[in-house]
C-alpha cells in the first residue's frame, strides 16, 4: 500500500561512525553539556538531560526544534527525539530520533557512532545527512581545541 506523494515510510537511517582522541567522558561532555553544545552544535541549547526530559537546539538561522531525552545512561549512550520543524512540539509533529553510542578505545579515545531514524521523506534524509557530515565535523575541531 501506497502512502501520500513524497511520503517514504521506509528511508534509511544516517549512520556516522567518527573516531574521537578525547576519552568518552570528554565526548560526553561535549554532547550534553549547553555551553559546549552551542560551541559545535545548535547556536544555543537548552537541556534537561534525563529520560523524559525536554530541551531544545536553536539555530540563529533556522529556528528553534523541540528536543526530549529518552535515553541518558553517561557517559555510553544518549538518544533524544526532535522535531523536524522548527516551535513544533515533540508530541505534535514529525520527529526523528537520533543515538549516541560511545565506546571507549584502548588508546583512551572514543569511537562515536550516532544514528538518526525516523524519516518519512526522502528530502529530510538528504538533509540531515550533509547536516550530520558538517556537525560532526564541528565536534571533532570542538575536542581537539578543547581537550
Amino acid at each position: 500500500m501506497k502512502g501520500p506523494p513524497g511520503v517514504h515510510p521506509t528511508v534509511q537511517a544516517i549512520e556516522k561512525t567518527v573516531e574521537l582522541s578525547a576519552p568518552p567522558e570528554r565526548v560526553w561532555r561535549a554532547l550534553t553539556d549547553p555551553e559546549e553544545l552551542a560551541a559545535w552544535f545548535p547556536d544555543h541549547a537548552e537541556v534537561d538531560l534525563r529520560p523524559g526530559g525536554n530541551g531544545s537546539w536553536a539555530w540563529d538561522k533556522h529556528g528553534k526544534f523541540a528536543v526530549r531525552f529518552e535515553i541518558v545512561d553517561p557517559p555510553l549512550h544518549l538518544a533524544w527525539r526532535w522535531s523536524h520543524d522548527p516551535k513544533i512540539p515533540v508530541d505534535v509533529g514529525v520527529t526523528t530520533r537520533v543515538e549516541f553510542t560511545l565506546t571507549p578505545r584502548h588508546d583512551g579515545g572514543t569511537t562515536l557512532r550516532l544514528e538518526e531514524t525516523g524519516f518519512t521523506t526522502e528530502t529530510h534524509y538528504t538533509q540531515n545527512v550533509s547536516g550530520w557530515d558538517h556537525e560532526l565535523r564541528e565536534l571533532v575541531g570542538f575536542l581537539a581545541r578543547k581537550s
